[in-house]
């Protein structure tokens, strides 16, 4: 039962994978709502005008060219940390804009999307990207592939 059961996780062991597919999903959704957002950015103007938000046609298009642009670095796997924080960021904003007072079924899809993008931002892009940018033994952006910063202080 154990070589099963060790077979088993063995086989699901593809964090590169699970990385990819996660990126891939939030990714998505987050550039099918931003090109949604830019098909009627004076509609979504006005809403985050009337939120507060002003002036609230250069937050719609802010918005909607961070969840195009960032649902795409995702996805790609390009600047997946930066993307991943600015988003969760703005999901986590949304909540707080749209009420909090509503409850947590309101707020579901909102905070799924924070969580995932906050995974993302943690996790970093994993190999299966196009610009794998985190050094693998500490995480950092500033090694240059061959040196860890770790290892050289």
């Amino acid at each position: 039962m154990r070589d099963l059961a060790n077979s088993v996780s063995r086989f699901f062991y593809h964090q590169s994978a699970g990385m990819f597919a996660l990126r891939l999903v939030t990714g998505l959704i987050f550039v099918l709502h931003g090109a949604m957002k830019l098909g009627a950015i004076a509609l979504i103007g006005a809403f985050f005008g009337h939120l507060g938000l002003v002036p609230g046609l250069w937050w719609a298009w802010f918005i909607a060219l961070l969840e195009v642009i960032g649902g795409s670095a995702l996805i790609l796997g390009v600047a997946t940390r930066v993307f991943g924080a600015l988003l969760a960021i703005e999901m986590v904003a949304a909540i707080f804009l749209t009420g909090v007072g509503r409850g947590f079924s309101a707020h579901e899809f909102e905070l799924l999307l924070a969580a995932s993008a906050l995974a993302i931002a943690l996790a970093g892009s994993g190999h299966w990207s196009l610009w794998r940018a985190e050094c693998e033994r500490c995480g950092a952006i500033a090694c240059d592939g061959e040196t860890c910063v770790l290892t050289e202080s």
